[in-house]
């Protein structure tokens, strides 16, 4: 499936913008993968690994060994162990951590090959723990998978919830399947004005694509458009805020984590 906004009437513009919005698609994942590194960039990496990996060790609390995992799935402060990172996020998620039920379904559909076996069915379920729970980039996944799968309502369903929150490119994707054999040209042009204000430089071809969308509408069409664009989002849910601040997330749960016993 193409992350494009663009209708078959312009060829030669879906050719420009079909790259930057296939790249917006996975955005979102690769800025969840390095959150921890990006947050803790001038820290002593190594330090917070061995706090973080004392702490989860010391009880069972699944949000540190959430974030233990994600230290070892990246490679932070220590080297890269996928597959205790993924018994990390199993054993978290199993204790009620959706962060960490999401990170489950990442690896069984197949974001590490050959740490697990790939498994979709699963993967939607466990994603679909943290797309309940209101996770912006679990909904964007959930969305995927159902278009994958031929639902497209309850794709629009959970694109739609990640949109509202802010995630770029669940918006694009849903402009561009309003766009698709000219369904709602409104709520595409509605929609491309969000992705464009949503980002700090555009895409190649965006601002040509709008422009050709209100040529083909009248003047309450670009009222209703705007209307739609200026109340679409509506923020990020506590979850999606949670998971934003990655590592940062930290301090507070090793000053509540249980002290270490002392030896006689």
């Amino acid at each position: 499936m193409r992350c494009s906004i663009l209708a078959r009437r312009h060829l030669s513009s879906r050719r420009a913008l079909r790259a930057p919005l296939l790249a917006l698609c996975v955005a979102g994942v690769a800025a969840a993968a390095t959150e921890p590194a990006r947050a803790q960039a001038a820290g002593d990496h190594a330090a917070l690994f061995s706090r973080v990996e004392a702490a989860a060790g010391r009880g069972d609390h699944p949000a540190l060994k959430y974030h233990l995992g994600m230290l070892l799935n990246n490679g932070v402060g220590t080297a890269r162990d996928l597959p205790r990172a993924y018994a990390l996020f199993s054993e978290a998620a199993a204790a009620g951590e959706v962060l960490a039920a999401y990170k489950v379904g990442c690896y069984l559909a197949g974001q590490f090959p050959g740490v697990v076996p790939l498994d979709e069915a699963q993967a939607l379920a466990f994603k679909q723990r943290a797309a309940d729970a209101g996770y912006d980039l679990a909904q964007h996944d959930v969305g995927l998978m159902l278009l994958k799968r031929g639902d497209r309502t309850g794709a629009e369903r959970w694109l739609g919830l990640a949109s509202h929150q802010g995630h770029v490119p669940s918006t694009a994707l849903l402009a561009w399947l309003a766009e698709k054999d000219g369904q709602d040209p409104v709520q595409a042009l509605g929609l491309a004005l969000v992705v464009q204000a949503g980002m700090r430089q555009a895409p190649v071809g965006l601002p040509d694509r709008i422009a050709a969308l209100k040529a083909g509408m009248d003047e309450a069409g670009h009222q209703r458009a705007a209307a739609l664009a200026a109340g679409w989002v509506t923020g990020p849910t506590a979850l999606t805020q949670q998971a934003r601040a990655g590592m940062r997330a930290v301090a507070p749960l090793l000053a509540a984590a249980p002290p270490a016993t002392q030896q006689p």
